[in-house]
């Protein structure tokens, strides 16, 4: 996938979410439960980790510096990102998830081509994703 295809992919998929959860009420974000456990602002809490995170991970790989979620689980770092926000309003965890976005997507627009084609050696833990680019593909 090159970079437009990425960036289209992202936006789409973040703009079908957002349809979603306008239909929803504030209440319905703490009641019902998605994953388990997780109530639907559990979720987004998680996605805003997630935004924050790839988007330092970006740097990380340009320098050639192992993700930790390459080889390691990550449902410690998820269930932080939840815990985190849980003193957050519902109202400001979407907000986040807005605002960590797009951050994510200006990390992706200001990456130069060779930053872009940049090959790591670093595996994830089935081997699938051996460069930037293919881990573009995962998203």
């Amino acid at each position: 996938m090159n970079r437009e295809e990425t960036n289209k992919f992202l936006q789409d998929d973040h703009k079908e979410l957002k349809i979603v959860l306008e239909d929803l009420l504030p209440e319905d974000f703490v009641t019902f439960s998605v994953l388990g456990t997780w109530k639907i602002r559990d979720v987004i809490a998680h996605l805003s980790g997630w935004n924050i995170e790839l988007k330092k991970s970006i740097d990380k790989l340009l320098m050639n510096e192992e993700l930790w979620f390459f080889t390691e689980s990550e449902d410690y770092f998820n269930k932080i990102q939840v815990m985190k926000r849980k003193p957050l309003t519902v109202e400001q965890v979407l907000e986040e998830r807005e605002r960590t976005f797009i951050d994510l997507i200006e990390k992706i627009d200001s990456l130069k081509k060779e930053e872009w084609e940049h090959t790591s050696n670093f595996k994830w833990k089935n081997a699938r994703y051996e460069t930037w680019s293919n881990l573009q593909e995962a998203f």
